[in-house]
C-alpha cells in the first residue's frame, strides 16, 4: 500500500473514532430499557460467572455482545458509557472492514501484479514447496505479497461509513446489532481473500467471522444468502475448469474474470470454511436444540406473515424501506433524527451513480458476480426490515445493508471523479494549447471534490451531537428520567425503605415490566438478593398503594417510574398522607423524611 493511502485511511479511521467515542459519557442521555436489560445481564454473568450464549428474557437475544459488554463494565463500572463503549468498538472497527471488502471487490486493473516483500528468490522446484495435502496450489501459510488495488474506491466508501449519521448512531448505542455490520465485513473480505488465494488461514478466520455473527443479530442470518454467491461461484469455475483439463481445452476464463485461480481444490476450501463455521456454531446450535421456541420467538411477533394479507403487507413494507434510502426514514427516535433519510444526499447520489455503474459496465463485463453479490447482499440484508410489520421503515433491523450501500457509494463516487478527470484529459485534443490549465484544472478539481465530501460528516455532526442529541424527544427516546431516578436512589441510604411503583406495561421480565430496567440497572437491583440488602422494593399491578407499607419512624419514599400518573399519586398520597410530594430531578417522590 502506497504510504499516501495508508495515512488516507489511518485519518478515515480516526475521524469516525472520533464521531463513535466523543461525549460518549454524555451522549445518548439516558439509557433506554433494552440497554438496560443487556446491562442488568451483563452485570449478573460477572456476578454469577455464567455468560450464556443466549440470553431468553425480553424476546430473546444471542449472547456475544452482552458477554463483552461484561468485561467493560468489569473494567469501566456500571455505567451507561461502558455498555456503549463496546458498540463504538466494532462501529469503529466496521470503517477497516469495509475498506478491506472494497479492495477485494473492486481490484484496480492492474490488480494482478504482484511486489514480492522479500528479495529471496523462490526455486519452484524446491521440495518444501511443493505439495503435501493433495489440495493442489494451496499454500497453507501463503507468500505474503503487497498487492496493488483500488484503493480510491475503497477509501471512499470506508470514509461514506465513519461518517454515515446511520451508522453513527447505532455505534454509540449499547446494543448488539451494531455487530452485524462488522462481522460481515470482515468475514465477507476472508471468504474472498481465501477463495483468491487458497489460503488455509484466510478460510478459517472467515469461517470463525461467520460463525461469531450467528451469535450477534437475528439479522445476521441472512448473510448465508450472501456467503453462497462467491462459494458458488467459485465452485462453478472450478468445476467448469476440471471439464476443460480433462477434455483438453484451454481454460476460457479471463483473468479479470476469476473470481479465484481455479487450480486449488475449491471444495476443499468449501469444506474448511463449512467445517469452521458449523464448529463454532455448536454451543448455540445444541442452545437451539433444546430451546427451540427461543429461534424465532421475536421474529414470530413481527412478521408479515402474522398479518392479515401477508403478501400485501409484505409489498407496503418493502416500499417503505427501500424508501428510507432517499426520502423518509426510520422515526424512532432512538434510531434517527426526525425521519430523515438514511443517507446523506450526497451519499444517496453517490449510490445511485454506483447501481447504474455496475449494471450498465461491470454487469455486462468484469465484474459480474460481484455485481450480484452486491445485489443479493443488500436485498438479502433488507428482509429482517422487510419481513417486519412494526415501526417500518426500521433502520435498526435494516443494519446489515449498510456495508453493500457504502460499497456501491464508493464505487459511483469513484466513477463520477473518474469520469470528470477523464473529460478534462480528452479536452487536450481540442485545446492542445492550454495543456498546464488543464493540470491546474486537475488539481482544482480533486481539491473542490475533497472540499464537498467534508460537508458530509460537518452536517452528521450538526445533526447527531447539536440537534438530536439536545432534543426532548431524544432524551424521552432514552428514558432519561428513569435513569436520573435510578441515580438518586442508588444515592440514598440503605435504611431508607424504598419502593418503586413499575405503573407502566413492557414485556415481562422475572414478573416485572421492562421500563423497569433502567432503575434496576442504575441501581444494580436486577437480584432479588440486590434488592433486599439495599431495601429497594419493585411494585407491579392494580393494587400497587395497597402494598405499599410505612412502620412508625421508618424512612420510607415511593418513586414511580411514570411521574404523570396523576391518579396514582393521589391514591397514595391519599392513603399515606405522610408522604409528601418532592421533585429532586426530573422525576417525582414521595417520602416522610
Amino acid at each position: 500500500m502506497k504510504k499516501p493511502h495508508i495515512w488516507a485511511l489511518a485519518g478515515i479511521v480516526a475521524l469516525g473514532a472520533f464521531l463513535r467515542f466523543y461525549l460518549i459519557t454524555e451522549i445518548p442521555p439516558g439509557l433506554y430499557p433494552d440497554e438496560a436489560m443487556n446491562g442488568n445481564n451483563a452485570l449478573e454473568a460477572l456476578a454469577t460467572g455464567h455468560f450464556k450464549v443466549f440470553y431468553p428474557e425480553n424476546n430473546g437475544r444471542e449472547g456475544l455482545f452482552i458477554n463483552i459488554q461484561a468485561l467493560s463494565l468489569a473494567l469501566f463500572g456500571a455505567t451507561p458509557s461502558a455498555l456503549r463503549i463496546v458498540s463504538s468498538l466494532f462501529g469503529t472497527l466496521t470503517i477497516l472492514g469495509v475498506y478491506l471488502v472494497a479492495k477485494e471487490l473492486f481490484p484496480a486493473k492492474n490488480s494482478n501484479v504482484k511486489i514480492p516483500m522479500s528479495n529471496k528468490i523462490q526455486n519452484p522446484n524446491d521440495p518444501d514447496k511443493k505439495d503435501r495435502w493433495g489440495f493442489g496450489a494451496w499454500d497453507f501459510i501463503g507468500n505474503w505479497k503487497l498487492e496493488i488495488g483500488n484503493y480510491e474506491v475503497a477509501l471512499l466508501a470506508a470514509f461514506f461509513t465513519a461518517t454515515s449519521y446511520w451508522h453513527l448512531n447505532f455505534s454509540r448505542i449499547g446494543f448488539r446489532a451494531i455487530m452485524v455490520p462488522f462481522f460481515a465485513t470482515f468475514a465477507m473480505y476472508f471468504l474472498l481473500k481465501g477463495l483468491r488465494k487458497g489460503r488455509a488461514l484466510d478460510l478459517i478466520a472467515a469461517g470463525l467471522f461467520t460463525g461469531l455473527g450467528l451469535y450477534t443479530y437475528i439479522a445476521f442470518r441472512f448473510m448465508a444468502f450472501v456467503f453462497a454467491v462467491p462459494i458458488v461461484v467459485a465452485l462453478w469455475q472450478w468445476a467448469k475448469k476440471r471439464r476443460h483439463d480433462i477434455a483438453g481445452k484451454q481454460s476460457d476464463f479471463p483473468r479479470e474474470v476469476r473470481l479465484l485461480p481455479v487450480s486449488f481444490c475449491v471444495p476443499c476450501i468449501v469444506a474448511l470454511y463449512t467445517f469452521v463455521v458449523f464448529a463454532t456454531l455448536i454451543p448455540l446450535g445444541l442452545y437451539f436444540i433444546n430451546h427451540p421456541q427461543d429461534f424465532l420467538n421475536r421474529a414470530d411477533e413481527v412478521s408479515v406473515f402474522a398479518a392479515a394479507s401477508p403478501v400485501r403487507e409484505f409489498a407496503r413494507s418493502t416500499g417503505l424501506t427501500l424508501q428510507m434510502f432517499f426520502y423518509q426514514g426510520d422515526c424512532n427516535w432512538r434510531h434517527n433524527f426526525n425521519c430523515a433519510p438514511a443517507l446523506h444526499p450526497l451519499v444517496a447520489l453517490f449510490f445511485l451513480t454506483g447501481i447504474i455503474s455496475l449494471w450498465k459496465s461491470d454487469f455486462h463485463k468484469f465484474y459480474r458476480w460481484r455485481t450480484v453479490l452486491l445485489g443479493i447482499w443488500t436485498l438479502s440484508l433488507m428482509l429482517p426490515a422487510a419481513l417486519t410489520r412494526e415501526s417500518i421503515p426500521h433502520a435498526l433491523r435494516a443494519i446489515g445493508v449498510i456495508p453493500p450501500v457504502m460499497l456501491m457509494a464508493g464505487l459511483g463516487a469513484e466513477r463520477a471523479l473518474r469520469g470528470l478527470l477523464q473529460w478534462i484529459e480528452r479536452q487536450k485534443e481540442k485545446w492542445p494549447q492550454y495543456a498546464r490549465e488543464r493540470t491546474r484544472l486537475r488539481y482544482e478539481l480533486l481539491i473542490l471534490f475533497v472540499l464537498v465530501l467534508l460537508v458530509i460528516p460537518l452536517t452528521t455532526y450538526r445533526a447527531y451531537f447539536l440537534r438530536w442529541s439536545s432534543h426532548q424527544k431524544t432524551y424521552e427516546a432514552f428514558d432519561a428520567s428513569s435513569y436520573h431516578l435510578g441515580q438518586y436512589l442508588a444515592g440514598l441510604p440503605r435504611d431508607v425503605q424504598k419502593y418503586v411503583a413499575v405503573n407502566t406495561l413492557g414485556v415481562l421480565v422475572r414478573g416485572i415490566p421492562m421500563p423497569s430496567q433502567t432503575v434496576m440497572f442504575a441501581t444494580d437491583t436486577f437480584s432479588q438478593v440486590e434488592r433486599e440488602r439495599k431495601n429497594l422494593v419493585y411494585l407491579v399491578g392494580s393494587d400497587i398503594a395497597d402494598r405499599i407499607t410505612i412502620a412508625a419512624g421508618q424512612k420510607t419514599l415511593v418513586a414511580l417510574i411514570d411521574s404523570s400518573d396523576r391518579a396514582l399519586l393521589r391514591e397514595i398520597q391519599n392513603k399515606y398522607p405522610e408522604l409528601q410530594v418532592k421533585v429532586p430531578g426530573d422525576f417525582v417522590v414521595l417520602q416522610n423524611y
